[in-house]
């Protein structure tokens, strides 16, 4: 059974149901049209990106923006942890102790998601490490392992066929 169609609160027009987004198990009040301008008003409004950011700074680890630039030049505008410079358009995550808060420095969006999936355990980065070179066989490209496991097989079968 199809929902009834609904009013959008602030334009006014008739839609369908399915014009009106989700929330809390409910339509919302005003169409996706109507609440797309009003999104992008109020980006307008918070003159744009670095206002959002700086915002989004102060109420998670309460700096601001020019404590976070301090920071990244600080760094020279490279990962803490890898030292390379970003490989995305994205800014540089701040990486802090989720236990107290503490700010340790800026991330690259790879080094970030690493040790978050780590759970910033360093048994488990260790862990990792030790696996890593235990399969990593020489830095040998994948072709060249073949080839070589290929001729151990063929000389291992001449040496059984005997």
């Amino acid at each position: 059974m199809s929902e009834p169609d609904k009013a959008c609160r602030k334009c006014g027009i008739t839609k369908q149901a399915t014009e009106f987004y989700m929330h809390q198990g409910r339509r919302r009040s005003r169409c996706k049209a109507c609440l797309s301008e009003y999104y992008r008003s109020r980006y307008k409004q918070t003159n744009g990106k670095d206002r959002v950011f700086e915002q989004s700074l102060k109420r998670l680890y309460g700096i601001t923006l020019d404590d976070y630039n301090r920071m990244a030049a600080d760094q020279g505008d490279l990962c803490a942890l890898c030292a390379e410079e970003s490989d995305t358009e994205r800014r540089m995550h701040v990486d802090h102790d989720h236990a107290t808060g503490k700010i340790r420095a800026l991330l690259c969006h790879h080094c970030n998601l690493l040790l978050g999936n780590a759970k910033d355990s360093t048994d488990r980065l260790r862990l990792a490490i030790a696996y890593l070179e235990r399969h990593q066989l020489d830095n040998q490209p994948a072709y060249t392992l073949a080839a070589g496991l290929a001729e151990r097989l063929e000389t291992e079968g001449d040496s059984h066929d005997r």
